[in-house]
């Protein structure tokens, strides 16, 4: 008996459907609704912040100087509490307010703006004194080197002539020496050519000695002239520098301050304006939803 298997059922060849791309995006937005409540706007709560910001950006102290970052940086803080004021009241925004609230801000830029620039002179000033007064003190080493060149080249030079003179005066000194300690022969006691040798020493060794003498102070003037010299071209330069260095000690001392009181009479004229134009506003209902 022979076995036969059971052949397989075929399965259905029905297509599946497939939603559209924009209806399963509205099907998805339908299930994701959110219900959004209006939420009223309380003029007097937005003046009140915006005021306290404006309060805390006119009492705002810079550190060191330079100021002009901070002060641009100052005026965009400004900017941005006004856009957001503006933003959550956009009905004050009439053309009234925005020419005050613009005077106020050109005229604060303005005043900034000639701060930055004064500043910039200050420091322009202050590098322009350095540059001075290196130049200044390069000039003063200059001379001193030159000072100094000379005047070892003054000592050396006579240093080597008198050297030379103290070696002729130690050998004088030993002929001297070996006259004097030699026994005169009965010829030179007649001739007395042993007196006259040493009368000869004598003279010489005086006449180096003199020499020796005049070199140590020709040496010596000469180095008085030479520091003359060099005192009568760095007085002028010495009191230049005192001069510039007082002037840049005074002008680093006297640094500009960082304007908070132009800063503070602007913020409470904004301050104003925005407390004249909230003023007559009621407070915003929601809308109706239906």
């Amino acid at each position: 008996m022979s076995y036969e298997p059971r052949s397989r059922g075929i399965r259905s060849t029905r297509t599946a459907t497939k939603k559209s791309p924009s209806k399963e995006s509205k099907e998805s937005e339908a299930s994701t609704f959110v219900y959004k409540e209006n939420v009223p706007v309380n003029p007097k709560e937005v003046s009140s912040r915006t005021i306290n910001e404006l309060e805390h950006l006119g009492n705002q102290r810079f550190g060191m100087p330079p100021f002009a970052e901070h002060f641009q940086r100052w005026l965009l803080d400004v900017d941005s509490v006004l856009s957001d004021f503006r933003s959550s009241l956009p009905k004050i925004a009439d053309a009234g307010f925005e020419a005050t609230v613009g005077a106020i801000i050109a005229d604060i830029k303005s005043q900034l703006a000639t701060r930055i620039d004064q500043e910039k002179i200050h420091a322009n000033h202050i590098v322009d004194l350095q540059h001075q007064l290196s130049s200044v003190e390069a000039e003063i080493g200059k001379l001193e080197s030159e000072h100094k060149a000379r005047t070892n080249s003054e000592r050396r030079s006579s240093e080597n002539s008198m050297e030379k003179i103290g070696s002729e005066i130690d050998a004088l000194e030993s002929q001297r020496l070996k006259i004097l300690r030699a026994k005169p022969t009965l010829l030179e006691r007649i001739m007395g050519s042993a007196k006259v040798k040493i009368e000869g020493n004598a003279r010489s060794l005086e006449s180096k000695r003199s020499a020796l003498q005049k070199r140590e102070a020709t040496l010596k003037q000469r180095l008085n002239t030479l520091k003359s010299e060099y005192d009568e071209k760095r007085k002028p330069l010495a009191a230049r520098s005192a001069e510039l260095r007082e002037e840049l000690t005074k002008l680093q001392k006297t640094t500009l301050d960082d304007a908070v009181e132009i800063r503070r009479m602007a913020c409470e004229k904004l301050h104003q304006t925005i407390a004249a134009s909230t003023q007559p506003l009621p407070e915003e209902k929601p809308a109706d939803t239906q």
